[in-house]
């Protein structure tokens, strides 16, 4: 007898047996697919399920109330990969006007991963909407003021005393940089040098109150402006491009500075940004769109969307400009946007959408960069349509417009009639420049788009 002879004692399988293994290797096999099935199910809803009305809920690390700030800086830094510039005064000429860059330089810095800052333009006219802006804001304001000639002296007053004598001036001092601009022609009536050393001597607030009040109009007869007794047109892109150029973070809203954010929109926005799941935002053109509203005079700015919502619900808010260019300001999605409502600090892309079609005329208010294409500093304000030229070379480019959920501006109250905004002559005139000449223009450095319009 062999070694193998003990095979001689194992039975021949019977067909009922062959059977019987089949079913039982197909049984297994199905619940080894239910297994790995159900796991990839249970992955997926631990990644994407919000439970209704927790409000401590957080998509993770990131999104999270509570996440170490430490630990979102870290990420920022590394996807962002970006230089934090100088914020060091310079004397400049940019274009035909002399530029004072950081003439007052906020006392509080940020690495440029850390935060956005808000860039807008001015006269000093518009200087009482600084501190309810920083008050919502509470992060870099760079402001760019037009300042011709004796409108210099009005703008350096009026600096110190939002530094000195206003009851915020310790969030003015910390967060906010001034850079002022003229045409050649019309200088200070003094040496810069003498600004430069005024705005840090010590202030006599009685008499700034004085200054202040009738300088802005506050309950006093105002001073007529340089600008005006001039009849100079406002060279709005200037302020745009200077504002933006010199802010030290990444991130930047271009606004305009009667356009209030709300309320802790920028840990929000951080907090998405650095999110795995938005990462393919960063490595497109892409910006980040806030819907914008306006409110009637006797109603106070909402601090949050649910607010917001009960102003549009019985007429006290309406959609920005909705009287005077309703597709101008009216964001895709838009009836979705207003039912997609949060009861936690966390905010997503509503939609994405390009400005062409329907949208073409779209004026957007948004975050971007530093890098987006510049404002054409040929349009003035007078004009009206002054972001349209920019708007058009972003669509020709192709950049995705990214509607934000939880995140809105709202104009300084008062609902702006046609008959205010109505400038005939000057629109005219400025519409033309821009289909006859600039058009042009973007088209031989730039291309053409379908769906792309001025």
């Amino acid at each position: 007898m062999t070694a193998f002879s003990g095979t001689t004692n194992y039975k021949p399988l019977h067909p009922n047996d062959v059977e019987m293994i089949a079913r039982r290797s197909t049984l297994l096999r199905t619940v080894l697919l239910l297994v790995i099935v159900f796991f990839v199910l249970f992955c997926l809803m631990g990644y994407y399920y919000h439970p209704a009305g927790d409000e401590s809920y957080a998509r993770n690390q990131y999104l999270a109330e509570g996440a170490s700030h430490e630990a979102l800086l870290r990420r920022l830094k590394t996807i962002l990969n970006c230089n934090t510039p100088s914020n060091g005064y310079q004397l400049e000429m940019h274009g035909d006007h002399y530029l004072l860059r950081n003439f007052h330089a906020p006392e509080r810095t940020f690495n440029c991963y850390e935060t956005i800052t808000y860039t807008t333009h001015a006269d000093y006219t518009f200087l009482d909407n600084v501190v309810p802006l920083l008050q919502r804001w509470l992060a870099p304001i760079s402001i760019a003021l037009y300042a011709p000639g004796e409108d210099f002296g009005r703008s350096v007053a009026l600096i110190q005393y939002l530094l000195q004598c206003h009851k915020q001036s310790a969030l003015v001092q910390q967060y906010v940089s001034f850079h002022l601009y003229f045409e050649f022609e019309h200088l200070p009536y003094r040496l810069i040098a003498y600004y430069r050393e005024k705005i840090r001597d010590p202030l006599d607030c009685s008499n700034a109150t004085i200054a202040w009040n009738t300088l802005l109009d506050n309950g006093a007869e105002p001073i007529a402006t340089f600008r005006s007794s001039q009849n100079l047109t406002y060279p709005v892109n200037v302020g745009r491009n200077v504002a933006r150029s010199s802010a030290m973070t990444h991130f930047v809203l271009a606004s305009d500075i009667e356009l209030y954010p709300n309320p802790n929109f920028i840990p929000m926005f951080l907090r998405m940004i650095a999110h795995p799941f938005y990462q393919y935002t960063l490595h497109n053109p892409s910006v980040y769109v806030l819907p914008v509203f306006e409110v009637a005079e006797d109603v106070a700015v909402p601090t949050d969307k649910t607010q917001l919502l009960e102003f549009l619900e019985r007429g006290d808010a309406i959609k920005f400009h909705e009287n005077i260019c309703s597709n101008c300001h009216t964001v895709p999605g838009y009836a979705e946007w207003l039912t997609a409502l949060k009861y936690d600090r966390t905010m997503d892309i509503h939609v994405t959408s390009k400005r062409e079609g329907v949208y073409a005329s779209w004026e957007p208010i948004y975050v971007g960069t530093k890098h987006e294409p510049e404002y054409d500093e040929r349009l003035s304000w007078e004009g009206k349509a002054d972001k349209m030229t920019q708007g058009y070379i972003m669509c020709i480019i192709g950049y995705d417009f990214h509607v934000l959920d939880n995140g809105f501006l709202v104009h300084r109250p008062g609902i702006k009639t046609i008959a205010q905004a109505n400038r005939p002559p000057q629109q005219a005139k400025q519409r033309s420049f821009m289909r006859k000449t600039i058009a042009h223009e973007i088209a031989a450095l730039y291309g053409t788009r379908e769906g792309c319009k001025i």
